[in-house]
């Protein structure tokens, strides 16, 4: 792992996360990125952490982004009618300013807005962008010297597993991969969430569970994240094409945002983007200390006297169980497990006032493996409900639980502790899994 490591009591791991400890101790925590929310929140620990990305790496030019992805963002429909034409910012005029500025980028002889990336392949998935030597973003790195990364990747991607769940950590291990890569080159990443699927019920089913997943990978680098499901999903056919996979576009122009044109999915996608490109350029080029005020941390301290309290559902946290983590726990007699459960562990409580059908899922990178464990209200071994190895799914009648992500010891008696992102969520209608 090369990027920060940001755990939910705010410390982070400056000797493993590349980036070094902030010049002074930041009075304020790392945000925290809620659910249905089409921007992530730039909070001045948020500010802080993209300008230390802008410092690493060798110069980059502050008016050129990147695109990396598959064919949406292959799509000529996707930001390219800003700089071909036709466009109309019509109420959306503030971001004039914004689209000037990265229309006098220099990408490689274009504009940032019409390059054809050689990150960007019809269908393709995260695995691709960061494979070979170069991969197809060291290519596009090389040839642009960007300052901002848009990254959309997921749909395609939910099809390299058996299941959803097992294409989903799959995924994960190539996002953070490439998330952190960038990082490290001096890009800020921002991390695009996936529209609906309307072409198969069973994918659909898994959509807010990968976009959790997105939205917490985002989170634990403290980088901009988009909602697209959430700013598209209302509109009329859910935005997409006829096969019910890809966005559509307004007759008169992917780029036109007025009120009519703002009825179609790539001209939310468009506007969205150009958003947070605005956002962020007011971080890094204008300095601005934050877009949104700080944030309070969860209450607890992830023990068992002291769980962290959820809160929010959906509800994500990234946490390292090898920094923060004490043992508790041994083994979780109540699930009639003998796994070897002696590694520290991190504890949350939910306090639940009506019966919910829940999906919790921890994903961990190679040489860490944490497990998630369901307890009840005695918060005990012996009141273990359900254990597993990346996702527990199920429906929980009022009352309280607990659960715990423990750090598996293996045979030779080391734990395999480390950085896990715990994601729980109300599971979609349908899903049978979590009857």
């Amino acid at each position: 792992m090369t990027g920060a490591s940001i755990g939910t009591t705010g410390e982070t791991d400056t000797e493993t996360d590349g980036l070094g400890p902030p010049p002074d101790p930041l009075p304020y925590e790392p945000a925290r990125y809620p659910g249905h929310q089409t921007h992530s929140p730039i909070t001045p620990y948020v500010a802080d952490r993209m300008r230390e990305i802008a410092l690493l790496g060798p110069e980059k030019h502050d008016d050129v982004f990147m695109k990396i992805g598959a064919s949406s963002t292959v799509s000529h429909n996707t930001l390219y009618c800003f700089a071909e034409g036709p466009y109309d910012l019509a109420e959306h005029d503030e971001l004039q300013p914004t689209l000037d500025f990265f229309l006098g980028g220099d990408a490689a002889g274009t504009t940032p807005f019409d390059r054809p990336s050689e990150a960007a392949r019809v269908g393709h998935h995260a695995g691709w962008a960061i494979s070979g030597d170069p991969s197809p973003i060291d290519i596009e790195v090389e040839l642009l010297s960007p300052r901002l990364a848009l990254v959309h990747f997921g749909a395609n991607d939910m099809g390299w597993g058996e299941t959803y769940g097992d294409a989903l950590l799959y995924f994960h291990s190539n996002m953070m991969i490439l998330t952190d890569g960038l990082i490290d080159q001096g890009i800020v990443p921002i991390l695009f969430g996936i529209t609906r699927r309307g072409d198969y019920a069973s994918a659909q089913r898994w959509v807010d569970t990968w976009n959790a997943t997105i939205r917490v990978i985002a989170q634990a680098r403290q980088v901009p994240y988009v909602d697209l499901y959430n700013a598209i999903d209302w509109l009329p056919g859910h935005g997409l094409a006829g096969d019910g996979l890809h966005l559509e576009a307004y007759s008169g122009g992917a780029c036109i945002l007025d009120e009519e044109g703002l009825q179609h999915g790539y001209n939310i996608r468009n506007l969205v983007a150009l958003e947070v490109l605005d956002r962020s350029a007011a971080v890094l080029v204008d300095e601005a200390p934050g877009l949104e005020p700080p944030q309070d941390p969860l209450l607890g301290d992830g023990t068992p006297e002291a769980p962290w309290v959820i809160d929010q559902l959906p509800f994500g946290d990234v946490v390292d169980t090898a920094q923060q983590g004490l043992p508790f726990i041994d083994q979780y007699t109540g699930c009639n497990n003998t796994a070897d459960e002696s590694g520290p562990e991190l504890w949350y409580r939910l306090e639940l006032t009506e019966t919910k059908r829940l999906r919790a899922a921890v994903l961990d990178m190679e040489g860490v493996d944490v497990d998630v464990h369901l307890l009840d209200e005695t918060g005990t071994a012996e009141g273990c409900i359900e254990r597993g190895h990346h996702f527990v799914e199920g429906t929980l009648e009022p009352g309280t639980y607990h659960f715990v992500l423990d750090s598996w010891v293996n045979d030779d008696g080391v734990a395999q502790a480390g950085e896990v992102l715990f994601v729980l969520l109300e599971c979609a209608a349908g899903d049978s899994a979590c009857n």
